[in-house]
């Protein structure tokens, strides 16, 4: 395997059963997604997008086939991969945004001058230094889901899961932060599934697209030669 390859998926089928029933979600999957790189994973509502991330997270066994990430097999949940939702329920209500972003970075063992130097770093790259003694119930959604990533990011894990993160969010908030996420993982040079159901916002985010239908995945690694409904006769 390529140093710079970060994901790699091996032929991964999932089937749920359901009695004698069963339903075959996802069939012989095999991609590769190197440092740096966001691929944006659409289809139909039901397909797998989410199941898909789910077993990547290592939350869901897979039925069949492998998933390596920079280099070992993942069998479990590990912090070098790590799920951002489209629900703000990962923030501590308790904490403002300075702690929320604190408490992960202790995690990773900064301590004392360190690690408030860390925490405004992240707060800044996130554009949210004038928030930073503010609480989760006074944010608005976009600064909320600004606060959960920069909290994934301080983990500086090996990938970053993204569940459909700007889907409860207004259309010039969207916009916003995804210009600025996008940014924000160039920069970081972050390896990135980005699960969404607008084609225009993986159309502008993605660097690789999978494409999921009903027992089939095209994977696409120049998805800005396509139209969007080239895109949506793939599904």
């Amino acid at each position: 395997m390529k140093n710079n390859v970060i994901l790699q998926i091996d032929n991964l089928t999932q089937v749920f059963k359901n009695g004698k029933k069963q339903k075959e979600v996802l069939k012989d999957i095999s991609f590769v997604l190197e440092k740096g790189e966001i691929l944006c994973i659409i289809g139909e509502s039901g397909c797998g997008k989410s199941t898909l991330l789910r077993i990547i997270a290592g939350f869901l066994n897979p039925t069949s086939g492998q998933i390596i990430v920079n280099g070992e097999k993942l069998k479990k949940p590990t912090r070098n991969v790590m799920y951002l939702q489209q629900d703000y329920n990962q923030l501590f209500p308790w904490l403002d945004v300075s702690g929320n972003i604190k408490f992960t970075l202790n995690m990773m063992g900064y301590k004392g001058k360190e690690l408030k130097k860390k925490v405004d770093e992240y707060i800044h790259l996130v554009e949210l230094d004038d928030c930073k003694d503010m609480y989760p119930y006074q944010l608005s959604g976009g600064q909320k889901q600004r606060v959960a990533f920069a909290r994934v990011l301080s983990l500086n894990p090996d990938l970053i899961l993204m569940d459909e993160p700007f889907a409860a969010l207004d259309y010039n908030t969207k916009a916003s932060l995804q210009k600025s996420t996008k940014q924000i993982i160039k920069t970081m040079k972050n390896t990135v599934l980005f699960v969404t159901h607008h084609i225009n916002e993986a159309l502008f985010l993605a660097d690789k697209m999978l494409v999921l239908g009903k027992n089939k995945y095209v994977f696409i690694d120049n998805p800005q030669d396509y139209t969007k409904e080239q895109l949506l006769k793939l599904y």
